[in-house]
């Protein structure tokens, strides 16, 4: 099963450091070598552990934050053969949404669908062959799928009554969204690449100076299966989830969390700040329609901000 869009909260600083992955910048033990890399089929897994460690590559490198800031299902991909401190170990590449790392496989779990076997993506040459998981581009669901995203961005655009849209932002916005590309291939350099073909149409101060705000997907918070089941409509659910990312970077709720980026304040995330925080900001905005046709933790539910401030070029 391809894990098309379940995001978290990310802040990009510097065209491609993610919040949630970069409080912890701790270099991996010295012993730590790659022997070689694996193809493993794509699966839908469970997080074990919220606190285990995710690393930037294959080689555990750098420690770049915890696994509590990528929600209670990840999609792996993607394996690492490793001698850590003198120990054979595997470790697995994840994705939530467009934001990947790695983790020991031990704290990823197998999900036992209702038929007693864990579900997963059937591949051909790298892409998945899931049909639904993004609008069609030339079909006559596209408009009542433009529409109902179009409606979702409006609804979030309010909150911002005094920033300003961005043409290049809403266009990268709905790229990171909707790209079809994107969101159907299991190459991690091809899947990068895309990324990296998006982040290109900002200069490069741009990119310093972007935040991002996706979805939190607090393990603490059933928001999102409310929105899935129609218990909560999708202003209230933008709402709680600007709630959970404000509690995500405030100290006094996270004794011990080292936040390094001046976008790692709750004032950021607080809705009564927004019409001030964010007057004359360019923003962009893009979500995932729920009549595209995913369920669960997948799809409906996603939405991703992107904003600039004013004076930045």
């Amino acid at each position: 099963m391809n894990l098309k869009k379940q995001l978290g909260l990310s802040l990009v600083v510097g065209g491609g450091l993610l919040f949630g992955l970069s409080t912890t910048q701790a270099t991996a033990h010295a012993s730590t070598y790659l022997r070689y890399y694996e193809n493993i089929p794509n699966k839908t897994v469970s997080v074990t552990n919220k606190n285990a460690y995710v690393y930037n590559n294959g080689r555990l490198s750098r420690k770049v934050g915890t696994m509590r800031y990528y929600g209670s299902k990840v999609e792996e991909y993607y394996a690492a053969h490793v001698v850590k401190n003198g120990k054979a170990s595997i470790y697995y590449k994840f994705r939530v949404g467009h934001r990947t790392g790695w983790v020991w496989h031990g704290y990823l779990k197998s999900i036992a669908s209702s038929t007693g076997t864990t579900p997963t993506s059937t591949t051909t040459n790298n892409t998945t062959n899931n049909s639904d998981n993004s609008i069609p581009t030339s079909t006559s669901s596209d408009a009542k799928l433009r529409a109902e995203a179009t409606a979702q961005n409006n609804q979030i655009l309010a909150l911002f009554p005094n920033s300003v849209q961005d043409p290049t932002l809403m266009k990268m916005a709905d790229q990171l969204m909707n790209s079809t590309e994107l969101n159907t291939t299991d190459d991690m350099d091809t899947r990068d690449n895309i990324n990296d073909e998006i982040m290109s149409q900002l200069s490069s101060n741009q990119k310093a100076q972007l935040l991002e705000i996706d979805p939190s997907f607090s393990n603490d918070s059933d928001i999102l299966s409310e929105l899935q089941s129609g218990k909560t409509s999708w202003l209230n659910y933008f709402k709680q989830e600007m709630n959970d990312n404000a509690k995500a970077v405030d100290p006094a709720l996270n004794p011990g969390t080292t936040f390094v980026h001046k976008y790692d304040v709750s004032k950021y995330y607080e809705l009564n700040n927004f019409p001030t925080q964010y007057s004359g900001w360019k923003i962009g905005i893009g979500s995932y329609p729920k009549g595209a046709g995913e369920s669960d933790t997948m799809g409906y539910g996603s939405f991703v901000v992107l904003l600039l401030p004013p004076d930045v070029q």
